[in-house]
């Protein structure tokens, strides 16, 4: 039977040294060989646990142009790290034609006279070379108190004539002189002159700081990338700062609140630490008043023990000693249970069945294969345990004739894994397709399940550019499978970043599937594609929550023109009381006016005054007569596909030539050629490719791609490709002339992304079909984008980003739209009438009543600024309509000037 829960998430004993701190000759980098999780894709705000990532000001976009790789099939090249498992991977930052220095750095306290060495293992893949005038280099740099460069010591460059698929040591024995700056071609980052070679880094008079820096220099849009592992600084002589080890917990899920945060402070130069310059802030609230203390003033062990359940925290530790050097350490955790129930059992992506169908109930956590009660170094056996389509690129956990691979996660470590000082794995790669077929591969999971009624969450990540799926089933091999359900999961941004996914039932409309086990059963679960598991946990299903079906709009994709949200609820074994369904919509309660017929067990219940050609977000709350409720939030539109709609891809052609409307038909614009610095303007960037083999449907211009987004019945009708924009940022543009419908109108751009991003509407009003055009701003699209196959909705804002503008167009026009920041990919933009609202203002004392009409259903948001031509306006207040006329106070602006203006929506 299953061991118990409490010894697979124990709270966590083992230790986990952030800096090692002998007196002398100590290695100040924190996370020098990159081993510490989260590994993977990071975000520039994290880029690994312990550094910090600079760039230039026009930043690579959200996840930056790094990568915390594992050893293994790397570029058709066989990487090993140079230690441990992982790695640091850099590539070009921008690829904009202008050289860029982008990379990493830890900075620490120093003083006059201290002494140095630095250095580190680089790395050039021959599947990925460095391109040849790009470099790589490591510098020591000495600041003063207003890190003010003082004194920089280099290594000697590293390109990719130092030699390719081996690890390099460089050491930083280059003495420069920063009173004789060296141009990089980057105008924000310099480096200095060499005069001569030292073997040790001596910090110079006025010296608080000290920074270890790993610089990537790219060469216009050169392509390639370089590795760096075992960074070192080490500090030989004068005083060391405060040394923080033994954080716990570090970037950990299912962490107990119990276990609080715990962590020691040393002082390797013997300074006293008072235990009031030790502070812990936990979500930006100074908690340090309640920690608690034990040992002397220069090595203290400190706890917290304030943790609540349920919570995500961001942790930030500052320590300063008597001689005034600080140190700080930072970690990222979840107490249990955020996000999930309480499991019964948890069980390992990579524990799968063995030798025909051999298992473990409650597997040890292991890291070398032989153990009795350990996957580890297991084989499963083919159609019996597993159904593998090849030998994979890389088996970490594994033995290393299984078909199916493992590798390092890159995901959050939990207390069990800590304690067993054993890293997470993920089934990669995990081939498949959506119609499971016997192409599809699967893994079995056999266990001696206790007799329980379960849901079951998985935890997953799709760095896909689609939507991925896994199915599970229940198997008695060689007899009968039945299937119980399927896990869905929507792109993500890298596969190293994980999330919890539900098992669904596939006949209950997204509902969660409930899987009753008892015994000695097979789980089996089947790749769909896309979808990388990193663990599996039942849970205690709650067969008596309300379910809901029939649910429309759905918000499965755009253009769900209605003017009614419908929805069926049910509950087994209970009714619902009065009060017992609730929609917010917009964020207005509009309960009361739902229709609601039906059993007392089952309603269906329609909102009747939905607005078309509108995006609104439902928050749908049931609860029945046992007390037991359901929240669930669909975000959707109610645009009408007649609408005018732009393509991204059809720009001018011929120096501001158009198809009028009336002639146009999708890929209309495929054998037209355009002017560029007229009907466009494109950066080309070192991935783009140069044989025009981006160009998937215009000849030239800026380039473009299918779209991958729901297709409209206009390209269905035509048997036709809709396309969106690639390689599109970085102060590209293009222009669109039309005969555009005379009115008002809000402008959506149906858009992905990567990262922030934001994109420029204007109107050409003078020098059009030139090189010297004047463009007349008209508003901005903001938004985060996904990755570029996940489109979104983003409406035209004011400067501000919240204020939506009103485009008014008389006809012939041509707008520009162009990207000043960020990478987007446009498929197309969408006009949707403004009708005019009229308002009118009275004042009472200091007040001001805004009054206007309004229609069932629609939202009103009314906004003010101090300048009615310039500025960006403010939200004042938002109101349900309900075909009455409304009303808004603003007492705000006593004798002070304010115009206003109000927006549906």
């Amino acid at each position: 039977m299953l061991g118990p829960l409490p010894r697979r998430l124990a709270a966590a004993a083992a230790a986990l040294v952030l800096v090692v701190s002998p007196a002398r000759a100590v290695n100040l980098l924190e996370n020098p060989s990159f081993e510490l999780p989260p590994t993977g894709h990071n975000s520039v705000t994290n880029p690994a646990t312990g550094w910090s990532y600079f760039s230039p000001p026009t930043s690579p976009g959200y996840f930056g142009d790094f990568w915390v790789e594992h050893s293994g099939s790397l570029n058709g090249t066989t990487v090993t790290a140079h230690s441990g498992n992982f790695f640091w991977k850099e590539w070009g930052a921008l690829y904009s034609g202008t050289n860029n220095v982008a990379g990493i750095y830890q900075t620490f306290s120093s003083a006059p006279g201290s002494a140095y060495q630095a250095g580190g293992w680089l790395y050039i893949n021959s599947g990925d070379q460095l391109g040849a005038d790009c470099y790589v280099w490591l510098q020591v740099e000495f600041l003063d108190s207003s890190s003010n460069l003082l004194a920089l010591d280099k290594s000697a460059n590293f390109n990719v004539n130092a030699g390719l698929d081996q690890w390099i040591q460089y050491q930083v024995t280059n003495a420069c002189d920063v009173t004789q700056p060296v141009s990089t071609g980057d105008p924000t980052f310099n480096t200095y002159a060499i005069t001569g070679a030292v073997s040790q880094l001596v910090a110079p008079a006025g010296t608080a700081l000290v920074r270890y820096r790993y610089c990537y220099l790219q060469f216009g849009s050169e392509g390639g990338s370089s590795y760096l592992d075992d960074a070192d600084l080490e500090q030989l002589t004068g005083p060391i700062p405060p040394a923080i080890g033994n954080l716990y917990p570090q970037n950990m899920i299912f962490v107990p609140p119990s276990n609080g945060v715990s962590f020691d402070v040393s002082s390797p130069s013997g300074h006293p630490i008072n235990t009031n310059a030790i502070h812990l802030v936990l979500n930006g609230t100074d908690v340090s008043t309640n920690l608690a203390f034990s040992g002397s003033s220069s090595n203290w062990a400190v706890f917290y023990s304030g943790l609540q359940s349920n919570t995500a925290y961001n942790a930030s530790i500052t320590v300063t000693d008597s001689f005034g050097f600080a140190a700080n350490a930072n970690t990222t955790f979840q107490t249990t249970w955020l996000g999930v129930p309480a499991p019964t059992y948890l069980w390992e992506a990579e524990d799968w069945d063995f030798t025909n169908g051999m298992y473990i109930d409650d597997p040890d956590l292991c890291n070398a294969p032989g153990g009795p009660n350990c996957y580890f170094g297991t084989v499963g056996t083919q159609n019996v345990d597993e159904n593998s389509s090849g030998t994979p690129p890389n088996q970490f956990y594994r033995g290393a004739t299984d078909g199916i691979g493992t590798v390092p996660s890159g995901d959050y470590t939990r207390p069990d894994l800590y304690v067993a000082n054993r890293i997470d794995y993920r089934i990669d790669p995990f081939n498949g397709n959506p119609a499971f077929n016997s192409a599809a591969e699967w893994v079995n999971y056999t266990r001696d399940w206790p007799a329980s009624t379960n849901w079951i969450i998985g935890r997953f990540a799709n760095g896909a550019t689609s939507a991925g799926s896994l199915q599970m089933s229940l198997v008695d091999p060689g007899v009968s499978t039945n299937v119980v359900g399927v896990f869905t999961m929507n792109p993500g941004p890298s596969w190293s970043t994980f999330q919890f996914v539900y098992l669904q039932d596939t006949n209950l409309d997204g509902q969660n599937a409930t899987v009753v086990l008892n015994g000695r059963e097979t789980l089996r679960v089947t790749s769909g594609g896309n979808m990388l598991p990193t663990f599996f946990m039942i849970v205690p299903a709650e067969v008596d929550l309300p379910y809901l079906t029939r649910l429309y709009p759905t918000g499965k994709h755009p253009f769900e023109y209605t003017n009614a949200l419908g929805f069926v609820v049910t509950t087994l074994g209970a009714a619902f009381p009065a009060g017992g369904i609730q929609v917010i919509l917009d964020g207005n309660d509009v309960s009361s006016n739902l229709v609601i017929t039906g059993t007392a067990s089952s309603n269906n219940v329609v909102y009747p005054d939905l607005a078309p050609n509108e995006m609104h977000t439902a928050v749908i709350n049931v609860t029945n007569s046992l007390g037991h409720g359901i929240s669930i939030t669909n975000q959707f539109d109610t645009f009408s596909q007649s609408n005018y709609m732009v393509e991204a891809e059809d720009y001018d052609y011929n120096a501001d030539q158009y198809v009028p409307s009336a002639s146009y038909a999708p890929d209309g614009y495929a054998s037209f050629v355009s002017v560029t610095n007229v009907d466009f303007h494109h950066t080309l960037v070192g991935s783009e490719p140069t044989d025009g083999s981006d160009y998937q449907y215009r000849v030239n211009g800026i380039p473009q791609q299918p779209a991958g987004d729901y297709l409209r019945q206009v390209f269905i009708n035509d048997f036709a490709i809709d396309y969106q924009l690639y390689y599109y940022g970085g102060g590209d543009w293009a222009n669109y002339t039309r005969d555009y419908p005379p009115g008002s109108y809000y402008v959506y751009a149906r858009t992905s992304g990567l990262g922030p991003y934001t994109m420029t509407l204007g109107q050409v009003v003078s020098g059009l079909g030139t090189t010297n055009q004047e463009v007349k701003p008209l508003g901005q699209w903001s938004a985060m984008g996904a990755n570029i196959s996940t489109f979104a909705w983003v409406p035209l804002t004011d400067a501000g980003g919240v204020a939506p503008a009103v485009v008014n167009l008389p006809g012939v026009a041509t707008l520009q739209v162009a990207t000043p920041t960020g990478n987007c990919y446009p498929s197309y933009f969408m006009l949707v009438s403004a009708s005019p609202i009229s308002l009118s203002a009275t004042r009472s004392g200091n007040d001001i009543h805004l009054s206007f009409p309004t229609q069932p259903g629609s939202n009103y948001r009314v906004f003010y600024r101090t300048n009615l031509a310039t500025g960006s306006w403010s939200l004042l207040n938002s109101v349900l309509g309900d075909g009455t006329v409304k009303s808004v106070a603003d007492s705000g602006p006593g004798d002070s000037q304010r115009f206003y203006k109000v927006t549906s929506p």
